[in-house]
C-alpha cells in the first residue's frame, strides 16, 4: 500500500470535477491507494480552497484534505470555517505557507492556528525549503516546537535541498514529522537526498511520510525515487503508508464519489 502525504488539485483542468478526476486517475496509474489533499490559503485558488477541497472529497475514506490558512487572508473567517470543518471531519490538517507568504513560522499571528490544531489534535504542515527557506528554518521550527510540546508540526519538503540540516537539527523534536514531498525534484541532489533520508528514517522510522507534491512535482518520478531508497520492510511499510495513516486518520476504502 502507498499514501502520498502531500498531493495537490492539479492546476491545468477547467473545474474542480475535473480536477478530482485527473489527480484520481494518477493516483491509479502509479499504485496509490490513498492520499492527503492539501488546499491554497488562497480564497481562490486553481488548486482549490478549504472550502472546495473539504466539499469534493467529503465522504472519502482514503483521501484526507489539509486546510490552507494565511494571517493575511479573511483570517478570521478563515478560522471559523476552519472550526466548522474540524467538527465535521472534513479536513485532517492546516498547512501555513510560510516562504510563500511573508511570515515566519513562529510569528505571534499564526498563534490562533497553532491553538486551534492543538485543541482539535490534527497537525500543522508548513512549506518549507526552496527561496525564501529563512521563514521556516530547522532553527526556527526547532524554537516553535520546543515551545509548542501540544502541537504536532510536519515539515513539508524536508528543507529541500539540504535534508541533511533538516534531520540534523530537528531530529530530537518528537512532535515534527516530515514528508517527503519534492525531494526527487531534482536529479542532481538525488544521490546525498537519499543517503541523508535513509539515515533519518533509520534512526526516526515513525517520524517520516512519503509525498510526492503531485500538483507541482511528478508522482512517478518520487515513487521510482521512493523504491530506490534501502530500507527494512519495516521501515518501508511505515514510510510509504502507516506514518501517515496514523497522523492523518486515514483508511483503506472506497474512492471518493
Amino acid at each position: 500500500m502507498v499514501t502520498d502525504a502531500h498531493i495537490h488539485l492539479p492546476w491545468q483542468e477547467p473545474d474542480l470535477d475535473a480536477k478530482r478526476d485527473r489527480l484520481m486517475a494518477e493516483l491509479d496509474k502509479n499504485g496509490v491507494s490513498s492520499g492527503v489533499v492539501i488546499a491554497d490559503s488562497e480564497l481562490e485558488s486553481v488548486i482549490g480552497s478549504a472550502a472546495e477541497c473539504a466539499e469534493l472529497f467529503r465522504g472519502s475514506d482514503n483521501i484526507r484534505v489539509v486546510a490552507g490558512i494565511s494571517p493575511l487572508i479573511s483570517f478570521e473567517g478563515q478560522l471559523r470555517l476552519c472550526r466548522e470543518l474540524l467538527d465535521c471531519r472534513d479536513i485532517a490538517g492546516l498547512k501555513v505557507y510560510t516562504g510563500h507568504e511573508d511570515f515566519y513560522c513562529t510569528d505571534s499571528s499564526l498563534f490562533p492556528v497553532y491553538d486551534l490544531a492543538a485543541e482539535y489534535r490534527v497537525p500543522v504542515l508548513f512549506h518549507t525549503g526552496w527561496d525564501n527557506s529563512h521563514y521556516a528554518s530547522p532553527e526556527r521550527m526547532k524554537e516553535l516546537a520546543e515551545s509548542r510540546p501540544q502541537n504536532t508540526f510536519v515539515y513539508c519538503h524536508c528543507f529541500y535541498p539540504d535534508t541533511e540540516k533538516c534531520f540534523e537539527v530537528l531530529g530530537d523534536c518528537g512532535n515534527v514529522m516530515f514528508d517527503t514531498s519534492s525531494l526527487a525534484d531534482s536529479e542532481e541532489h538525488i544521490p546525498a537526498i537519499a543517503e541523508s533520508l535513509e539515515g533519518a528514517i533509520e534512526r526516526m522510522p515513525y517520524r517520516i511520510m512519503y509525498g510526492s507534491d503531485y500538483g507541482s512535482c511528478d508522482m512517478g518520478a518520487h515513487i521510482r525515487f521512493a523504491e530506490g531508497l534501502h530500507l527494512t520492510d519495516t521501515q518501508r511499510r511505515l514510510f510509504m503508508w502507516g506514518n501517515a495513516a496514523r497522523l492523518y486518520g486515514i483508511m483503506q476504502g472506497r474512492r471518493p464519489r
